[in-house]
């Protein structure tokens, strides 16, 4: 229940005040009455009142001064004025005092109990607020190890910038974090070992889950390592030289599927050691290839995004052969001021190079261009950048080219979008060079597809590839794969070549081969729609009408009456 005070000179009024009002029925205790504002605030303290009815004139204490007392000591009490007429103009000077009411005097039953009832609902919907609040914070305390990882990974990607904000948020998180430590951030990129040609990788569900909970147990083992390995140097073991002992917090955060990152607080010089730590014993337990980037380092959380940004890029350069699996981003600032194969290719000199390689060039000219831009004389590697310049270069270049001739940029790349994403996403010398001798070889064919022996040929496998897999739920990216095409080009040939797109021949053939079946005694049209490749009976009446002009049934009637 919630505990009402009555203060009032007048014995009668408090008397009058406790008996006019039902108080049990609300809910509320009278837990004391007093003739004076003083000794009302003297027992406070002791008696723990949510309400205060109170008088305003009064000796010793009059209620205005009580009402200022209590919202300096007890906020959270809530008052209600009883007054004359000639108090009144007086009251409303309480309105600063976060006085909740007044009821004038004589006091009417039922003004005082609407005026209580709209405390009690302010004070029942505070109650009801403070216990979401508590329940909040007690599930809080139970998955605080993922409320850490979402706000980590916010922090990362630069959701907070304010020094002050991200400070208070990670004590009321609870994160250990060393006086005066720097800060660092790893990015974790997990891939296969051997890189795997076609089709989807192997990897199950559970082992997506496996893996993620085996990086961040890694780095949990790693903090109660140096803690037991400091803890057993008190104990009297062999001390391990001061520099040694580990002074980093680590905490991970899985970013997507295979990238995770690590920031580490704490002192700078132990974080390349932390990041072989974490390397060695995630690879002792997942038999995938981990590659580590690791930041510069910082003394500011607000930092936070631009280390991530450093890491991420660190991990995703392996332009370098022979690189580590632990590349440090300074270490790809150095290397690529060094670089003597920075500039970029000149413009002229690209043009007529891959003019030249489109018109006439053959299969070791393609090499033999890619050799004079990829390969650093004297030995080494172009930079990244230079690498991406190169090829985006390129391609544009070679757009042109296709303009020019009225061909279609698009038939074999897609959109430009995807494209330049594409190349973006290119993350070795190696794979920008498979890339892009695939693009040369399959432009030059775009250019001198006039040959009709060539086009035939294409046109003939597809013809064969529906002739043999009609009854197959097919598309026709299937059978642009099969001929080594992407889907614009393969339709964009075989629409020249017959006239006819390659889903209208499919639709043509299937249509063909129902028409066939229908005519057997027995047959059921959703046999034959399920036979000819078609798993909705009435997608395969509506393609059957539209390119016979009747329906499965109607053309059965017909045939059987003849």
């Amino acid at each position: 229940m919630f505990k009402l005070i009555i203060v009032d000179d007048n014995k009668y009024e408090r008397m009058g005040i406790r008996q006019a009002v039902d108080w049990a029925v609300l809910g509320i205790e009278v837990v004391g009455t007093f003739a004076n504002g003083a000794d009302a605030l003297a027992s406070v303290g002791e008696l723990h009142p949510d309400l205060i009815v109170t008088d305003i004139a009064m000796p010793m204490m009059n209620g205005i001064v009580l009402a200022e007392r209590v919202r300096e000591q007890y906020p959270a009490i809530k008052i209600i004025f009883t007054s004359c007429h000639s108090d009144f103009e007086f009251a409303k000077s309480a309105v600063n005092l976060g006085v909740y009411g007044y009821v004038l005097k004589p006091i009417i039953s039922g003004e005082l109990e609407a005026a209580v009832r709209g405390v009690l609902e302010e004070m029942t919907e505070r109650e009801r607020m403070e216990r979401e609040r508590a329940g909040m914070l007690r599930q809080l305390e139970g998955m605080l190890p993922l409320v850490q990882e979402q706000f980590f990974k916010e922090l990362l990607l630069g959701n907070f910038r304010d020094e002050g904000d991200i400070r208070e948020r990670i004590d009321f998180l609870r994160v250990f974090v060393p006086n005066n430590s720097s800060f660092a951030v790893l990015a974790l990129d997990v891939r296969e070992k051997e890189e795997k040609t076609g089709g989807e990788s192997s990897r199950s569900i559970v082992d997506a889950y496996y893996q993620s909970y085996t990086i961040k147990k890694a780095v949990v083992a790693l903090e109660q390592r140096a803690s037991i390995g400091t803890a057993a140097e008190g104990a009297g073991s062999p001390p391990r030289e001061a520099s040694r002992e580990r002074r980093v917090s680590a905490y991970p955060v899985q970013m997507a599927g295979d990238s995770f990152s690590v920031l580490l607080f704490g002192e700078s010089d132990q974080f390349l050691e932390t990041a072989v730590d974490l390397h060695m014993m995630i690879a002792e337990r997942l038999n995938r290839s981990v590659i580590i980037g690791m930041s510069q380092t910082s003394a500011s959380l607000a930092d936070m995004a631009e280390l991530y940004r450093q890491a991420r890029q660190a991990a995703l350069t392996t332009f370098y052969e022979g690189s580590s699996p632990i590349i440090a981003y300074s270490e790809i600032e150095d290397r690529a001021e060094r670089s003597p194969f920075d500039a970029v290719p000149g413009l002229e000199s690209l043009y007529g190079d891959v003019k030249a390689l489109l018109s006439y060039g053959g299969e070791e000219g393609i090499d033999e261009f890619l050799d004079k831009y990829l390969i650093v004389p004297g030995g080494g590697a172009p930079s990244e950048s230079y690498v991406k310049v190169f090829v985006f270069m390129t391609l544009n270049l070679a757009s042109v080219q296709l303009e020019e001739a009225n061909k279609s940029f698009r038939i074999l790349l897609g959109e430009e979008p995807a494209v330049w994403s594409r190349v973006n996403g290119l993350s070795s010398v190696k794979e920008a060079r498979g890339w892009l001798r695939h693009i040369l070889r399959e432009l030059r064919e775009q250019l001198t597809e006039r040959n009709p022996t060539k086009n035939q040929k294409v046109v003939d496998q597809i013809r064969e590839i529906i002739g043999q897999r009609y009854s197959e739920p097919l598309t026709i990216e299937d059978i642009s794969k099969s001929v080594y095409l992407s889907g614009r080009h393969a339709n964009h040939i075989f629409k020249k070549e017959t006239g006819q797109t390659i889903f209208d021949y499919l639709i043509d053939y299937r249509i063909g081969v129902a028409k066939g079946l229908l005519k057997e005694q027995d047959s059921k049209v959703a046999v034959v729609a399920e036979e000819v490749g078609y798993v909705n009976t009435s997608y395969f009446c509506l393609a059957f009408k539209k390119n016979v002009g009747m329906t499965p049934a109607e053309y059965k009637n017909k045939v059987m009456l003849r």
